[in-house]
């Protein structure tokens, strides 16, 4: 088990984040859920912004004299050095890090309380001799929760390696990598199916998730576009254009090509995949993340469905996911407390919750036990 330290960052005093081979950040709105993405994006771009690169990977052994933006990459919009720095510092300093048993590191920021910056300037990280956490390879998948809705066509860009961009703006020329013969690794194959191509596997899955949804991707190089085109039980054989079928499919499909495609041992963050999905689909969202993160790639979810989360108790209930490859991290916040409490929750081998702490998606059975005494009122 992985552990995300942050120190004196936004609304967190001092805390440890569990990271998992599969990790969800569920909880109330602004408890912390999105800090905690945030922590680990900023410490990303230290890393590349501020490191060396050396043998295929980042090295952050010591720091290159420059200040680290707030804003931009990795969709981040923290605004300036007032706004990060904790209401309750004791000194000026903020703390990012990753650790567990074995490895550690950390990086501590200068924040000038005088004058707000743009930016913080980090010092030379605290480390032991050898570090392998995920975070250091060059491949890095990121979805931010505001993903491009449909889209006549997309823009192709150059990449450093095959991904859906932040916002799934390069997912089409992703789904179209290799002209469309691009393998997609056995183990994240759906279910007995045999092609092993990416555009294929998609549909697969789509159709497990969507009923009857097909896309077809057509790269244009002479005009730098790609275009995806869908079909479904009222289209068939007769694709239309994404800008026809609504959000669902066109948030869902940056999803699935990078589960697909992602390099193991490399992180995957998603926010809110369960976004403008039915609860059907959420659920079976859940089971396809389960699918990826058994595949060796370290999932990280932001959600607020409790479907998307009944999909992973399924998975690992199916034994399709080792339970304790799983950390569910509740964010809550007590009355009168400096900073938000996180409390890990697990999942047994049969897909029940270790725990059910008040406030954890028990909403439903809030507004039943109130419908119930209304009616019991008007007798």
């Amino acid at each position: 088990m992985d552990y995300l330290k942050i120190n004196q960052f936004k609304c967190f005093v001092d805390t440890d984040i569990s990271i998992n081979q599969l990790t969800i950040m569920a909880g109330a709105n602004g408890n912390g859920k999105s800090t905690s993405i945030q922590a680990l994006l900023y410490f990303r771009r230290t890393i590349e912004h501020c490191g060396e690169w050396i043998n295929g990977k980042y090295v952050l052994n010591k720091v290159n004299g420059m200040d680290v933006p707030l804003n931009g990459v990795y969709c981040l919009a923290l605004g300036n050095s007032s706004f990060v720095l904790n209401r309750n510092a004791s000194n000026n300093e903020i703390v990012l890090g990753l650790f567990n048993e074995k490895e550690e590191i950390s990086v501590t920021y200068d924040v000038d309380n005088r004058d707000s910056k743009l930016y913080l300037t980090p010092k030379t990280p605290a480390k032991t001799e050898t570090v392998n956490f995920p975070i250091f390879k060059q491949e890095f998948y990121y979805l931010n929760a505001e993903r491009i809705g449909p889209r006549i066509n997309q823009s192709m860009q150059f990449f450093d390696y095959p991904n859906a961009g932040w916002q799934g703006e390069t997912t089409a020329q992703l789904l179209g990598l290799e002209n469309g013969y691009f393998k997609v690794e056995d183990e994240r194959r759906f279910g007995d199916t045999q092609s092993n191509y990416l555009q294929d596997q998609v549909n697969f899955w789509l159709d497990f998730i969507m009923k009857g949804v097909k896309i077809r991707v057509e790269n244009s190089p002479n005009t730098l576009t790609a275009q995806i085109l869908i079909e479904n039980q009222f289209t068939i054989s007769d694709p239309t254009l994404s800008t026809n079928l609504g959000f669902g499919i066109s948030y869902i499909l940056p999803i699935l090509a990078t589960g697909l495609t992602a390099k193991k041992g490399t992180y995957f963050i998603v926010e809110n995949p369960e976004a403008h999905l039915h609860p059907s689909a959420q659920s079976k969202i859940g089971r396809f993340l389960a699918m990826v993160a058994t595949a060796g790639i370290n999932v990280i979810i932001e959600t607020h469905s409790d479907h998307l989360i009944n999909g992973i108790q399924i998975a690992v209930a199916e034994e399709r996911i080792n339970n304790e490859e799983i950390t569910i991290n509740f964010f809550n916040h007590e009355d009168n407390a400096i900073q938000p409490d996180v409390q890990p929750i697990t999942i047994t081998s049969k897909g029940e919750l270790s725990d059910w702490p008040k406030g954890f998606f028990d909403q439903t059975q809030i507004d039943y036990a109130k419908l119930f005494n209304l009616r019991k009122k008007d007798e």
